[in-house]
């Protein structure tokens, strides 16, 4: 195998052997052999890398087997010097939040104010300072640690492939380059659609599951939604619903690596929420049950439909109408038909989207299908390159 050739395979088991750490907590150097298939020299040769760069760390021995014998090493991804930071820009309260590299929180807090109420000009300033907080986050070390990667959730249509976000009714902006909003070289820059990142939360709450082997553990349809009000009488202009699928435990991202919104903006008539609902008949309701009632209702005939076209094991609906529970289950009973998907219904929580956008860099830096800068990380004087941003077509292989 040529020199590039095997460099390329040893960053591809590299990633491998991460995210399996990452999914099992703590393993052996035999356990991840098995685990990620590769044998046992390849995979000292592969742990001793990742120490020496400081990614994972020794924890422990295993428990002497019956034979007797020198006790296993237990090794765990390192949670004292590297972090990640993720945010949810959204227009009320927009948070923050630190995790270690397996997505457990480490400190958490709001991002500033709320977004004004004005002109297209002002709030694009003000997701400027937005991103100009986080850049002097990720540059003041937060609590010591070296930041490996920024994930970011925003509401509207998205085109991952190029972190553009294409339009957002709820930030009242398009067409935004968020690479060019991002002034620091590193750490790299993830982001996606608000919905998607509360799906990829799902797939980390699932972690053991999928580390077993039950691929399907994670997978189903999730609906994340928002109101949009005009003070808390009644909904001004309806909700935005973010709409993600995930299938064998992956984000199934579509054309261009795009989010989806139900109801692309761009294809909604003129005076329409997202649902089609007509925003004169929202502003005409006598309060605000009757207006989510009648955003509910037009949410579940959607649902009907996906329901009917993917055939997925669950349906969550999560957000602003998950504290509408039962209003949803009545609809739903009249509206679909029996044996269709069970719909789940969550109400909303401060750091659900975060801990999936955290959870998306962690699943993006250790991809061998990410094409990214990736930050330098070491310890002891000594420093790994992890900018392959190599995508083999074929599976893991072993070393030459």
């Amino acid at each position: 195998m040529a020199g590039g050739g095997r460099q390329r395979v040893r960053e591809f088991n590299a990633f491998a052997v991460m995210r399996a750490l990452i999914s099992l907590g703590t393993a052996s150097r035999s356990e991840l052999a098995t685990h990620v298939g590769l044998d046992r020299s390849t995979m000292t040769h592969i742990t001793s890398t990742l120490l020496a760069a400081g990614l994972i760390e020794p924890v422990a021995e295993a428990p002497a087997g019956t034979r007797g014998g020198r006790r296993a090493e237990l090794l765990s991804v390192e949670r004292s010097r590297y972090a990640i930071l993720s945010a949810d820009v959204q227009s009320r309260n927009p948070r923050w939040l630190l995790t270690d590299l397996r997505g457990e929180p480490l400190l958490d807090g709001l991002l500033g104010p709320s977004m004004p109420a004005a002109g297209g000009a002002v709030r694009r300033a003000w997701v400027e300072g937005v991103f100009d907080d986080l850049s002097h986050m990720v540059r003041s070390r937060p609590e010591g640690r070296q930041v490996l990667g920024l994930g970011t959730a925003l509401p509207g249509l998205f085109d991952r492939s190029h972190s553009r976000l294409v339009e957002s009714f709820e930030l009242g902006l398009r067409d935004i380059d968020l690479q060019a909003l991002w002034d620091c070289t590193e750490p790299p820059l993830f982001a996606a659609n608000d919905a998607t990142c509360y799906a990829w939360r799902e797939i980390a709450a699932r972690r053991d599951e999928l580390s077993r082997g039950m691929t399907t553990a994670a997978d189903g349809v999730y609906v994340y939604t928002k109101f949009h009000t005009d003070g808390e009488r009644f909904l001004a202009t309806g909700m935005g619903v973010g709409v993600t699928v995930v299938a064998d435990g992956r984000i199934v991202r579509g054309h261009r690596g795009a989010a989806g919104e139900l109801r692309g903006y761009r294809y909604t008539r003129h005076g329409a929420n997202q649902l089609g609902v007509e925003l004169e008949r929202i502003r005409r309701q006598e309060g605000r049950e009757a207006a989510i009632t009648t955003a509910a209702e037009e949410l579940i005939r959607n649902l009907v439909v996906i329901a009917s076209v993917l055939d997925p094991p669950r349906i969550v609906v999560s957000g602003d109408l998950g504290i509408s529970a039962e209003k949803l289950r009545e609809l739903a009973t009249e509206i679909t038909p029996a044996g269709q998907s069970e719909i789940e219904y969550r109400a909303p929580e401060a750091l659900a989207v975060a801990q999936g956008a955290a959870q998306m860099v962690v699943d993006s830096l250790f991809s061998p299908d990410t094409h990214v800068g990736r930050p330098r990380v070491g310890s002891h004087g000594r420093t790994a390159d992890l900018s392959y941003g190599y995508a083999p077509e074929n599976a893991l292989q072993q070393e030459e």
